[in-house]
């Protein structure tokens, strides 16, 4: 639940358990997918750090699951937008459309196991 879609990615890594090593994981795929020069990957893996550490937060939390999930989205929303300010057009475009991939095959995969439960 954590990041949501593209995030997703850092949770499915089995060896990426701490927010630093989400946050690196995560990094690392931007890197080669979006093709991201070392200076650019810095400043990724900086925001990407500070969404990891807040979620990694949340995840700890009391709050109910709608409340976690409501604070998940908007950690999400304003992690773009910052990312948004630091890619290119082109690589901004780029992760939108892998977040949205991801997102459609994490619901593939949810419907196969709910298919599979019956």
């Amino acid at each position: 639940m954590a990041f949501m879609c593209l995030p997703a990615f850092a949770q499915n890594q089995k060896s990426a358990k701490s927010p630093d090593d989400r946050a690196k994981a995560m990094t690392g795929w931007m890197k080669t997918n979006l093709k991201l020069t070392d200076d650019l990957a810095a400043k990724v893996l900086t925001i990407n750090q500070k969404y990891a550490s807040m979620n990694q937060d949340l995840q700890g939390g009391t709050q109910s699951k709608m409340e976690k999930m409501k604070a998940f989205k908007a950690n999400e929303k304003s992690r773009d937008a910052e990312l948004k300010g630091v890619l290119t057009s082109d690589q901004f475009s780029q992760y939108q459309a892998k977040k949205e991939e991801m997102k459609e095959k994490s619901k593939e995969k949810m419907k196969e196991k709910r298919n599979a439960a019956q």
